[in-house]
């Protein structure tokens, strides 16, 4: 496939108006090559999935995370994201990221994580707080129980959970923002939720959340946001002609 129209075919998909103003979705390294044949989706580029891209012979890495955030003021191998570009370069690998436009998005990340847990009847906050969903739990179910279930459904070990609340509360309305959404707490209260899931969550989040009487569940920013590969895999396949390739590296930095 021709280059430009993969890239028409990404702006389709996530458009870059969806994206927030701080945030660098969209191409990231555009090598000279004209075509793309084989496209590595990661959740973000890491020393391992550069090598995984290159044995895989892969010519893009579709990720969520952008390698970019702000203009490099220079490109230096000595540097982390420096020797990435470098590297990338020298083996002829263009990057694309799909960030915050593919949170916001229908059918995005926030979506997806609502169908992988379980959850029905899912919709957008009536709060008009774009990146979060809310849904319902298809049978009576305790805090505890339900945390079983997503860390199942997630494939992810519990001790990367952090729970506040009731363990044994009954849970029907549940809110989420994937990544890192403890700024939207209040909003999962206001909405009737009974348990909110995001990651990233600091202490004084916890003790807004205990005072809300709000159970939450932080599921870590890996765990909420690592669905992107079958996701934008599965979206890909269907809207490319390209091969598409699942990254098999665990990122994740915690123990």
């Amino acid at each position: 496939m021709i280059k430009e129209k993969f890239y028409r075919i990404m702006e389709s998909i996530c458009p870059a108006s969806l994206a927030e103003e701080w945030d660098n979705s969209g191409i990231q390294i555009n090598t000279m090559y004209r075509e793309v044949n084989r496209i590595l989706v990661s959740l973000e580029i890491t020393t391992d999935v550069i090598a995984e891209a290159e044995s895989q012979e892969a010519d893009m890495i579709v990720t969520h995370h952008p390698l970019l955030f702000t203009p490099a003021a220079s490109i230096d191998n000595n540097d982390i994201t420096g020797n990435f570009i470098n590297r990338l370069i020298s083996s002829g690998i263009s990057v694309y990221s799909c960030h915050t436009n593919f949170d916001r998005m229908e059918g995005g990340n926030n979506d997806y994580l609502g169908e992988v847990i379980g959850l029905t009847d899912i919709e957008p906050f009536e709060r008009e707080v774009p990146f979060c969903r809310k849904g319902v739990t298809p049978f009576e179910i305790s805090f505890s129980e339900l945390t079983h279930q997503i860390a199942d459904r997630l494939e992810i070990s519990e001790r990367h959970f952090r729970m506040c609340g009731d363990p044994g509360r009954s849970i029907c309305t549940v809110g989420w923002c994937t990544g890192a959404g403890a700024e939207f707490l209040q909003d999962a209260y206001e909405e009737g939720c009974d348990l909110y899931i995001t990651g990233d969550l600091k202490y004084h989040d916890a003790q807004k959340a205990r005072e809300l009487d709000l159970c939450v569940l932080d599921a870590g920013h890996y765990a909420t946001e690592k669905i992107f590969v079958d996701n934008m895999s599965e979206i890909l396949s269907r809207k490319t002609n390209c091969e598409i390739l699942k990254s098999k590296i665990d990122i994740n930095p915690f123990l």
